[in-house]
């Protein structure tokens, strides 16, 4: 990639009713950071599809509605947030070399420090 290319994707904010968010720990990145799930757009795919499409790759959770709500640049990334609400679902480790746990937080106070893109995803949702 050159400083010039920008690479399109995606971040899945899954929130619970009681606001909560899904993050995972990201095993590739320094630190280990939580991040929402997500991913690449494939040729031809919307927005929406392909975070329904991550969040099953990912998780195993089958997303309904979706909607794009902000855009965040990072470091030659353009990452769409797209939020799911879910009333009870169950995440699940299926691709056990991009994600470690899963567990469910408070966007407002994180435990710890977010992936950038998470971390800005989620600041533009409150």
């Amino acid at each position: 990639m050159t400083s010039t290319e920008t690479r399109v994707g995606v971040g899945v904010v899954v929130r619970r009713p009681d606001g909560h968010v899904l993050v995972g720990r990201r095993l590739a990145e320094q630190g280990r950071p939580l991040a929402i799930p997500g991913g690449k757009l494939d040729p031809g795919e919307t927005v929406e599809a392909c975070a329904r499409r991550e969040l099953a790759e990912e998780t195993g959770i089958i997303a309904g509605a979706a909607r794009t709500y902000a855009a965040v640049l990072d470091h030659g990334w353009l990452v769409a947030g797209v939020l799911v609400d879910v009333t009870d679902p169950e995440p699940r480790v299926l691709e056990p070399d991009k994600f470690g746990e899963f567990r469910w937080i408070d966007p407002l106070s994180p435990p710890e420090p977010l992936f950038p893109l998470t971390a800005g995803l989620l600041s533009a949702l409150t």
